[in-house]
């Protein structure tokens, strides 16, 4: 019995302003059969989800396994302490990742999530970081793959 499912899907606006979903209608009536699995009725969930807005672990592996590394050794050279990983992630967050929250007539910063970010959003905060190792700690990254 099959649980879940992802179908590779367009959605598509017409000339009206209406959207419609572009799918394999013959692999979608397939996978409803397997789903029902001889049920009249069987309560789903959908979720659609823009393919190009998710980030990509390359990106992820990336930055926690080159960036932070590269920007924690430029920090420590110029402050002359030691750093845990999770006090550069921190740190890199409270600078450049980051949303201000408005809160009794003031804003707050607060670091937003890189687990919850987009790949734009993700593509811009590693280049932030970049450009900061690069001008202000001297420091020099390898190409991305």
């Amino acid at each position: 019995m099959i649980n879940r499912v992802y179908l590779p899907a367009q959605l598509v606006k017409k000339n009206d302003g209406t959207s419609y979903l572009k799918i394999d209608r013959d692999l979608l009536q397939e996978y409803y059969s397997a789903v029902m699995n001889n049920s009249n009725e069987v309560d789903v969930e959908v979720c659609i989800t823009r393919v190009d807005s998710k980030k990509s672990l390359q990106q992820l592996r990336y930055f926690y396994s080159v960036v932070v590394p590269i920007i924690r050794g430029g920090l420590e050279d110029l402050q002359g302490e030691s750093l845990t990983k999770e006090e550069v992630i921190m740190f890199l967050k409270d600078k450049f990742f980051y949303e201000d929250v408005p809160t009794n007539n003031t804003y707050v910063r607060l670091p937003m999530s890189l687990s919850k970010a987009t790949k734009e959003e993700t593509t811009k905060f590693i280049s932030n970081v970049i450009n900061f190792g690069n001008d202000i700690l001297g420091v020099r990254f390898p190409e991305s793959n």
